[in-house]
């Protein structure tokens, strides 16, 4: 494979070719010796041991502080008053935090009968390509027309990100892509996305409405796509809560992320983990807003500082009406102050203690607006 990779031809040695370098008409030819050598040397950059397996790693498209895009693509099943205060929502989070890694917003309406192109609105700053998006969507908002006519449809957002992917813009790795929808996939195979997200390090933030007039067959299609890229799903009632529940645009690192596979009654331990007291924990306990796998859930941690606290949550709290104005979803928390802020930087021992009537899976995500100079690892 890495022969392949390369083009290289190796050949015998002998005393007239030890060492040495020829050029043919379909490439270099090496040496044995120069070809083992080089490989060698190669090996480290090539090859990471996990868990006791060995795997190819190539070389990263981009790195965590390189310059990337914000996406920011609707439903056309959505109300065009909802999505317009979804944008007003993000401008001010990019007038209130002007440096982030961001610089280019892009947008794209989905689920319509003619497929729509990405567009990548240009701007000085992120605030002025942001301020050309919006006001490119005051123009084109939703149009019925164009919308699919049966409820049975599924929604079309895999293969937008796909479309997504091949503008290979030159910000496109490394971004943001906000997901905002009502249709849900029909499709649950989602093989071929994740890999082509992964490759391309987009991190994806679903804001899914939840509603009698929902279509689609399978909304936990989304939750596993956002399980398996890092990225976080939110279903509410309403697009605005399901928004405000998100990561906040500023927080633009990923600073740790867990996918916990439960059933029943448990208790799982997380590694330790080096915290800001400051870090805000994001919790996915349900795949579907509807189902009623997630009963309740104790979150508790002690640290090297010798500080501990502890959280219950329960499916109550999930039921419309419930919760309050940031944490309005169906099927997560935010924990903004599980971490005291009088505390200091320290290596935390986090215990989660769960309940569930069925199988599901924890989305455990903490983000930073600083970089910890590496990608965080994928789960499957």
């Amino acid at each position: 494979m890495i022969i392949n990779r390369f083009a290289f031809i190796i050949i015998p040695t002998d005393s007239h070719t030890n060492d040495s370098l020829y050029k043919g008409t379909s490439g270099f030819i090496l040496s044995e010796n120069i070809a083992m050598k080089f490989l060698i040397l190669l090996l480290p950059a090539l090859f990471l041991t996990v868990n006791g397996c060995l795997r190819i790693s190539w070389p990263e498209k981009c790195s965590p502080a390189d310059l990337a895009a914000f996406l920011v693509a609707y439903s056309n099943d959505l109300e065009y008053e909802d999505v317009e205060n979804l944008f007003k929502w993000y401008s001010g989070k990019i007038l209130y935090f002007p440096r982030s890694k961001y610089a280019i917003a892009a947008t794209v309406r989905f689920d319509t009968k003619t497929k729509e192109d990405i567009t990548f609105h240009e701007g000085n700053s992120l605030s002025g390509s942001y301020s050309a998006a919006m006001s490119y969507v005051n123009e084109t908002q939703v149009d019925p027309s164009q919308g699919f006519n049966s409820s049975e449809t599924g929604s079309d957002v895999l293969d937008m990100l796909e479309r997504y992917i091949d503008t290979n813009h030159k910000y496109l790795c490394g971004s943001l892509a906000l997901i905002a929808m009502k249709r849900m996939p029909n499709e649950v195979e989602i093989s071929k996305i994740v890999r082509r997200i992964r490759e391309y390090r987009i991190r994806l933030n679903i804001a899914a409405v939840v509603d009698p007039s929902t279509s689609g067959l399978h909304p936990e299609t989304m939750y596993n796509l956002a399980a398996r890229t890092n990225g976080y799903c939110i279903f509410s009632s309403e697009l605005s809560k399901a928004a405000m529940a998100q990561p906040e645009l500023s927080e633009s690192y990923m600073y740790y992320s867990s996918n916990l596979r439960v059933s029943g009654t448990g208790t799982l331990m997380l590694p330790p983990i080096a915290l800001s007291p400051q870090t805000i924990i994001y919790l996915g306990v349900q795949s579907t807003a509807t189902a009623t796998s997630f009963q309740n859930l104790k979150m508790s941690y002690y640290n090297t500082h010798g500080y501990n606290n502890s959280n219950s949550l329960n499916r109550e709290q999930l039921e419309p009406g419930k919760a309050d104005e940031y944490s309005g979803a169906l099927n997560s928390f935010i924990t903004r102050s599980f971490f005291k802020y009088y505390e200091e930087a320290s290596t935390y021992y986090l215990t989660f203690e769960y309940n569930y009537a069925m199988e599901d899976t924890i989305l455990i995500r903490m983000h930073s607006s600083i970089s910890i100079g590496h990608w965080f690892p994928y789960q499957d």
